[in-house]
């Protein structure tokens, strides 16, 4: 398993039940046609396959390598697709999910735009971001000062926006589906739960970002590495941001509780 495809997986299983909650909470018809954008490493899409038993999934990314094999699966089509300038016919899909996709791009906006075409009317938007606004009150500095080289580093390399979180029921509703919910979970690191794993993925992953470039800054994400399995040590790193919304024109029927 590559480094990349490990860290997918640890997101998935720091992220999926938080997910599929949403997901049940927002009503997902049993027999949609859905989107999955930004698909990882698969999980979601097949998520989402369980949840609408009678209905499609079409689960994109610009690479597919990570879930390629849903392709031999019933109901799953995987397709490579870049979000920000590929399309679908309007009315497509009856649901439209996107996790951690987002924040990596610079116009998040006009995305969002896009897949309101895609909807049919009354169709359900739910995209999912995370905040990383709680590192700035984190007591513990060597975290704050990883968290913060984490974040400056995707700025720099990707432009990402690892806040979007907080913006996230401003952009559904600017982009003028009807808001139906908001779930914010916060994430913890070390408690030895699976964001651990995640984190530690990502500190290795930016670090080699770092070093590749002799930047001093891979030193501050090795110390906050080293620090997540102190016994002492548990932070907040992050929250967990679902939206979400519908297109106006039209309830869908058939939701699952």
């Amino acid at each position: 398993m590559t480094g990349e495809q490990s860290r997918l997986r640890a997101l998935e299983k720091l992220w999926d039940p938080f997910t599929e909650h949403s997901l049940r909470r927002a009503g997902v018809p049993a027999a949609a046609r859905c989107l999955e954008v930004g698909a990882g490493a698969g999980s979601v899409a097949r998520m989402l396959a369980r949840i609408c038993p009678g209905g499609h999934v079409t689960a994109t990314d610009i690479d597919t390598r990570f879930f390629a094999e849903l392709a031999a699966e019933e109901r799953v089509t995987v397709l490579s697709h870049d979000v920000t300038q590929d399309g679908f016919p309007a009315g497509s899909f009856e649901v439209v999910h996107a996790r951690m996709v987002l924040c990596h791009l610079s116009c998040p906006e006009r995305v969002l735009a896009a897949m309101s075409q895609w909807l049919v009317p009354g169709g359900l938007l739910l995209v999912e971001d995370l905040d990383l606004a709680p590192a700035d009150a984190s007591p513990h500095p060597v975290m704050r000062r990883g968290l913060h080289v984490a974040e400056q580093t995707l700025e720099a390399s990707q432009g990402s926006d690892l806040r979007l979180g907080r913006r996230l029921q401003a952009l559904v509703t600017d982009a003028g589906f009807d808001l139906g919910g908001m779930a914010v979970q916060p994430v913890l690191i070390g408690d030895g739960g699976p964001a651990d794993e995640f984190w530690r993925l990502s500190f290795a992953q930016l670090h080699e970002f770092q070093a590749r470039n002799s930047s001093p800054l891979a030193g501050e994400l090795d110390a906050a590495m080293s620090l997540i399995d102190r016994p002492d040590f548990t932070d907040i790193g992050m929250h967990a941001v679902s939206v979400w919304g519908r297109k106006p024109g039209g309830p869908l029927s058939d939701p699952l509780a």
